[in-house]
């Protein structure tokens, strides 16, 4: 029952500000329109922000309800971990995600390109991915059950729980929840729990830097690394890392070991994206929308062979790994193909 309180709170917080939403629009539309043009924002942002939270509330709508209605006809939930019951879910996961993608094209001018995905490999894999924006959370969802037609389980931070769609469907689906300040080991263990009763060829996704790259927190884990390893309680060679970065931050790598050690089998993706830099904050998101160009998302594979089973060669090579990945990020950023402005 962990959680509940907040999916419920969160779930009647949509169901009220929906309707009040829409029926205020007129005002609040015509306040963002004034507020964007004073500001010399020609193209709107807080109008198209404005609309696209009515889409995200209307789909929390349908996806409550549709929740329900799969909780009763599994029986008043007895059956929700059955095959038939989490196919259904699975399915209504791929519309949710598919469906805001699409209205966020429209409205966001979000536009994605995925690598080919022949690369991706066959079976169970663990994906870890880079974490800019609330829009890479929904990145696997067309990638996984859409393109490849497969299961997805999430490790998701704790307050994403209030959000009534992925609080109701997240434990269903076999995704864990995490949050900083409780029980780390009754944590990794409900990961270990997931991936070893993980669906047959399921991506297990995690975002190893627990929160958005932003400048302000990049600051912050700095700082936090920096008293650490001058009070001995970490390596200087954390710090080199972790200065190297410039554009993610250093991965947290318990998780993330966690799953490897449950799953030595399972080959590890990689995926880096750039073209969401800045619009995990709202100031950020009102200069850079909508987008004017593609969000470029890219993976590397790597088999089990190429990643070491010690748990500490295991993390230095995680760490090389993001700086690599944090390196790639920059060239691109660098050519000037991926910079929304």
């Amino acid at each position: 029952m962990l959680g509940l309180p907040k999916r419920s709170v969160g779930a009647l917080g949509v169901i009220a500000l929906l309707p009040l939403t829409v029926l205020t629009a007129p005002i609040w539309l015509v306040v963002a329109i004034v507020v964007d043009l004073v500001t010399g924002l020609r193209r709107l942002p807080t109008v198209r922000l404005g609309l696209f939270a009515i889409v995200y509330m209307s789909y929390g709508w349908v996806a409550l309800v549709t929740a329900l209605y799969l909780w009763l006809g599994a029986g008043f939930g007895r059956s929700l971990h059955q095959p038939g019951a989490m196919n259904k879910h699975r399915i209504i996961q791929r519309w949710w995600g598919g469906s805001l993608l699409s209205w966020a094209r429209r409205l966001l001018n979000v536009r994605l390109e995925f690598a080919d995905t022949a690369d991706l490999p066959d079976g169970t894999f663990i994906l870890a991915s880079r974490h800019a924006s609330m829009v890479d959370a929904i990145l696997p969802i067309p990638l996984v059950t859409g393109r490849l037609d497969r299961f997805i389980h999430y490790i998701l931070k704790d307050e994403l729980r209030w959000d009534p769609a992925i609080g109701s469907y997240g434990p269903r689906l076999n995704s864990v929840f995490v949050a900083r300040g409780r029980d780390t080991s009754g944590d990794l263990a409900r990961i270990r729990s997931m991936a070893l009763n993980a669906q047959p060829n399921a991506a297990i996704v995690i975002y190893p830097e627990g929160t958005y790259a932003t400048r302000a927190n990049r600051k912050r884990i700095l700082a936090s690394i920096r008293r650490k390893t001058d009070s001995g309680e970490m390596a200087p060679e954390a710090l080199k890392q972790a200065e190297a970065l410039n554009h993610l931050l250093p991965p947290k790598t318990l998780g993330i070991t966690e799953l490897q050690n449950a799953m030595p089998d399972a080959p590890i993706v990689l995926m880096g994206h750039v073209g969401l830099e800045g619009v995990a904050e709202l100031h950020g998101l009102r200069q850079r929308l909508p987008l004017t160009q593609p969000v470029q998302v890219r993976w590397w594979v790597f088999d089990p062979g190429d990643v070491p089973a010690d748990d500490d060669a295991f993390e230095s090579w995680l760490n090389n790994a993001w700086v690599a990945l944090d390196s790639w990020v920059g060239e691109q950023l660098a050519s000037g193909k991926a910079v929304n402005s």
